[in-house]
């Protein structure tokens, strides 16, 4: 019920074979997180050499990882998310993999650099406190040592 906004979110995450997962961040209306929140995504793509914007470190449908740190399903990978005003930062294993500058993203479906995504909404205008939820599409994921610091 608690809404965050300026914070580090930490945890170890594990994946099973097949495993698509996600941490919503700074979500606006829980019942409708794919819309009114931002997706780090959490899938078994180790191995994946140049990962996509819906590969394991994304900011799913936004920004793709620099690099894929992932580890293989069955491995612990430790994850670190942070939302400081504008900005979102995600790093995976110690290596900084993504950012984004909320600021940039000033029309509805479209990324600065003119790329299609799913947000029927700006980013810009997004909400910059929400609810965190851990998503679940049928296939394990475990979360341990989530750690939440205010900023």
């Amino acid at each position: 019920k608690e809404r965050y906004g300026d914070f580090t979110l930490s945890c170890d995450v594990k994946v099973g074979a097949g495993c698509n997962s996600g941490i919503f961040i700074r979500t606006g209306e829980p019942k409708d997180p794919v819309q009114t929140g931002i997706e780090i995504q959490v899938l078994d793509s180790a191995g994946k050499e140049k990962p996509g914007k819906h590969d394991s470190g994304a900011i799913y449908d936004l920004v793709a990882p620099t690099k894929n740190p992932m580890k293989p399903a069955g491995e612990w990978n430790r994850m670190e998310i942070t939302c400081a005003k504008n900005k979102i930062t995600v790093s995976l294993n110690g290596e900084q993999i993504a950012e984004m500058d909320l600021d940039q993203w000033t029309e509805a479906g479209k990324g600065p650099d003119g790329a299609a995504n799913k947000f029927k909404k700006a980013l810009k205008d997004f909400p910059r406190e929400g609810h965190l939820g851990f998503q679940d599409h049928g296939k394990p994921a475990w979360f341990k040592n989530i750690k939440l610091k205010k900023l």
